[in-house]
């Protein structure tokens, strides 16, 4: 016969910890999903602050670029020499390449009256057919161009910053003007967002592209660029309306597949606007490795608490190994002792609660015994033999009117110390289902060969005379039989053993009956 059996080769009970690693694998899961999700929240907050700043950065040297290239300008132009007619222009312009290299600047020149540029060595050029120098010509203002081809090549690349030349009468006499290189400001983007490993871009006054660190091209507009983007919460006729303003503002767009952030500031004096931009790819990434550090410490203090669990368990467990082996020398001492005629099983098996077994066979009750053996029958294994038994004592009410309520009970608790017997010895599920009538479950027995010879000997050790008060009283029992088939329903084997049952009280009594499907 197949047992299923708990117990070590010590005889200790033993438990698998194999469900609470399952149970602390998924927490850690869990604990994992949740710290990458709080790492993608702190992200999206940190987009923001990171890219405003970024901007503040690139724009506070941007800026303090062209503030300090006014102000050598304009003390430049407070000097009386370059008011001075008697000053030939190339004494002016020598004075002023002594500086270009010291200031780090492609040139520094002078302008006259007719918007002729002078420079050493070079013959006088006009420039009256730039756009910036008209417009300061015109209005007296300075000027801060766009990047623009320049030089002796026509494709050096520059910006020009110029100042007037007004005299005492506030007429224009002039202008000073030098050029930045263009990899200056290709520079300061580069190193800005090289700290944090975001995107810097510079777009000039017609919203072209001038500059940037996100390979975008040089000249190409930027609404180009947006068009190729989902901007989200604005549309790019918008966007564009803002810079067109000056207005400093941000917007999220999705670009090849990763969410961004963008914040843009105009930089003052010019028509340029500064845009920095923080995907969430990047600023995951950044954090990522914080993020994993944390999960691994959370794991290792997982994996600590379990193994404590495991060991408080296995020290509860040594407890429970004490209190089994006292049960089973209580019980193999009522079981190898003679039978007892005033045995209180109730007092023996008060180790169940109140309501959870019978108080004078000491059996389960029946809703114990329903919920139980729903559980066993899941764990029947198809191989062998399981079998539902429906007992009825055939004679209780003969022995109630002969002994006296008194003789039924001893009759009862003795069927009762039988089945707890078969019960114990087999590994199987007993109940008191009602008045005289008994269930018991047997799993897994060998075949069916072996159930009858069970059968066979449980019907013998119920057919027997028990000495009470000097008298012998009677007892017999019937039985019917129901095999469990697969798939094959409780009450349907109880219906069955019911029916078997039945037809053994209706042909003799005293016997069993297996239940043919």
């Amino acid at each position: 016969m197949n047992k299923n059996n708990q117990k070590s080769k010590d005889g200790n009970w033993q438990i698998s910890f194999s469900p609470i690693f399952r149970y602390v694998a998924v927490f850690c899961l869990l604990i994992f999903a949740t710290i990458m999700l709080g790492g993608a929240v702190l992200s999206f907050s940190q987009m923001k602050s990171n890219a405003q700043v970024l901007l503040s950065n690139v724009h506070a040297q941007t800026s303090q670029r062209i503030d300090e290239s006014i102000t050598l300008l304009e003390s430049l132009a407070s000097l009386p020499e370059f008011y001075d007619p008697n000053v030939p222009p190339i004494e002016k312009v020598k004075k002023l390449d002594q500086m270009s290299p010291y200031f780090d600047y492609l040139m520094i020149c002078y302008v006259d009256s007719n918007i002729t540029v002078y420079s050493d060595g070079s013959e006088p050029a006009s420039l009256a057919s730039r756009d910036y120098m008209q417009r300061l010509f015109s209005t007296g203002q300075r000027q801060v161009t766009d990047s623009f081809a320049a030089g002796a090549d026509g494709v050096t690349l520059n910006y020009t910053v110029a100042v007037p030349l007004l005299d005492a009468q506030n007429n224009i006499t002039g202008c000073l003007f030098c050029a930045i290189y263009f990899d200056e400001v290709v520079d300061i983007l580069k190193q800005s967002a090289a700290t944090s490993g975001y995107e810097a871009t510079l777009i000039g006054s017609q919203g072209q592209i001038m500059s940037s660190t996100a390979g975008l091209p040089y000249g190409e507009p930027l609404m180009k660029e947006l068009q190729n983007a989902r901007v989200i919460g604005t549309t790019p006729d918008k966007l564009q309306e803002q810079l067109l303003a000056a207005e400093p503002g941000d917007y999220w767009s999705l670009q090849n597949g990763s969410l961004v952030y963008t914040a843009y500031q105009r930089v003052e004096d010019t028509g340029w606007d500064l845009l920095c931009s923080v995907d969430f790819r990047t600023a995951f990434l950044g954090i990522l490795p914080s993020l994993l550090l944390v999960a691994a410490l959370a794991a290792l203090l997982c994996l600590g608490l379990s193994f404590l669990l495991r060991r408080y368990i296995a020290g509860q467990m040594h407890s429970v190994d004490l209190l089994v082996e006292s049960v089973e020398k209580l019980e193999k001492k009522l079981y190898q002792d003679e039978r007892p005629e005033n045995v209180d099983f109730n007092e023996i098996i008060r180790l169940t609660s109140d309501g959870l077994s019978d108080a004078l066979t000491g059996l389960v009750t029946r809703s114990v015994f329903l919920n139980q053996a729903e559980t066993q029958l899941q764990k029947i294994n198809p191989e062998y033999t399981s079998a539902l038994c429906f007992v009825d004592m055939d004679n209780l009410k003969s022995i109630n009117d002969t002994y006296g309520h008194y003789g039924g009970d001893v009759a009862l608790k003795n069927v009762g110390y039988i089945f707890r017997e078969y019960e114990k010895k087999y590994d199987g599920l007993v109940s008191r289902y009602g008045g005289d009538e008994f269930v018991m479950l047997l799993i897994n027995l060998d075949d069916e060969a072996e159930l009858r010879s069970v059968l066979e000997e449980l019907v013998l050790r119920l057919h027997s005379e028990i000495g009470s008060a000097g008298q012998q009283i009677n007892v017999q029992c019937s039985v019917g039989v129901s095999l469990c088939q697969p798939g094959m329903k409780l009450e349907k084997m109880i219906a069955d053993a019911d029916e078997a049952l039945y037809f053994v009280k209706q042909n003799g009594k005293g016997y069993y009956k297996i239940h043919q499907n």
